[in-house]
């Protein structure tokens, strides 16, 4: 009583605050009447229902189902609380219920209706559905395994370097189909990729491109372009005399060549295995110049911008 005391107090007090308790007493009142009002008279709403198709295994649409069908239903107001606070209905579509035989899965809008309705409330009436009806192509043949080619162009920065070839995950997939789409697909291709001036290895989930008519398993694919940093280094190679008959000697001046090339960071420590070489058959007997082209022969792949000096030695012929 003491409380109720305080607030008779407070509004013989503040005229004001007596005007806004009257105000707010009206408008509670008025929502009740509105409520009730609104509550006992059909109302329609628009309901997102999800949807899905139960297939067999061996099945495969050729087109997308829709995620949710939009349906506008009618039904007493006060009925529209289930919808508000519990969770939406789904709808599944049992593909052998609606398989026509020959590669079409078709729904029309009665049969939406009447699958609708008995995951609904039974109270309410179904006015529209959108989509209209699902009608999609489905194939039970089996995948066709065909090469994943990647449209992708890496630029290192300047200083780095491409270690390796790229390396995907899969180098296929599986196409499903029908017979003659089937036919006509050789291979597949992801969607294109551009990096530039990359200083680290790249990693990449990819997506294949998608094919009209088809469906493709699994839609994407990893790839891995290995990249590191890349720093120059020389080193003296004896050079190797190729070709040259038994019965002759060919003496080289000098007998060895620098090697400058660019190594990635992680096989400065190794050997270079570089070769450096002069071709026998390569010599112009009929000239009075002494001197040799000088040619790289072997060279690890992960070796860049290799050059020799000098690019020719002068030599001398001994016979035996």
């Amino acid at each position: 009583m003491k409380l109720w005391d305080k607030i008779q107090d407070r509004l013989k007090e503040s005229p004001r605050t007596r005007s806004i308790l009257l105000y707010l007493g009206f408008v509670v009142i008025s929502a009740v009447f509105w409520s009730f009002l609104t509550f006992n008279r059909d109302v329609k709403l628009d309901i997102e229902v999800p949807v899905k198709v139960s297939m067999p295994d061996n099945v495969h649409l050729l087109s997308r189902v829709p995620d949710t069908l939009t349906v506008t239903v009618n039904d007493r107001g006060y009925r529209f609380f289930s919808y508000l606070f519990n969770k939406t209905p789904s709808l599944t579509l049992r593909f052998d219920d609606y398989n026509d035989g020959v590669g079409n899965f078709k729904v029309d809008q009665s049969h939406l209706k009447k699958a609708l309705a008995a995951v609904l409330n039974k109270h309410a009436t179904i006015i529209s559905v959108l989509p209209e009806n699902i009608n999609i192509r489905f194939t039970d043949l089996p995948g066709k395994k065909v090469p994943v080619k990647t449209d992708i162009i890496v630029e290192p920065r300047e200083d780095y370097a491409q270690y390796g070839a790229l390396i995907q995950s899969q180098d296929s997939v599986l196409v499903f189909s029908d017979a003659q789409t089937l036919n006509e697909i050789n291979e597949v291709y992801t969607y294109h990729v551009e990096e530039t001036d990359l200083t680290d290895t790249l990693r990449r989930k990819v997506s294949i491109a998608p094919i009209k008519g088809a469906v493709v398993e699994p839609r994407t694919i990893e790839i891995t372009v290995p990249i590191e940093k890349m720093r120059y280094q020389t080193r003296h190679v004896k050079i190797v005399v190729r070709n040259a008959p038994p019965s002759v000697k060919m003496l080289l001046f000098p007998s060895d060549v620098e090697v400058s090339y660019r190594s990635p960071v992680s096989r400065i420590k190794d050997d270079a295995g570089i070769t450096a070489v002069v071709d026998y058959n390569s010599l112009d007997t009929y000239s009075s110049n002494n001197k040799v082209k000088v040619l790289i022969g072997e060279i690890p792949a992960a070796y860049q911008d290799v050059k020799l000096t000098p690019d020719s030695v002068e030599y001398i012929i001994e016979k035996h």
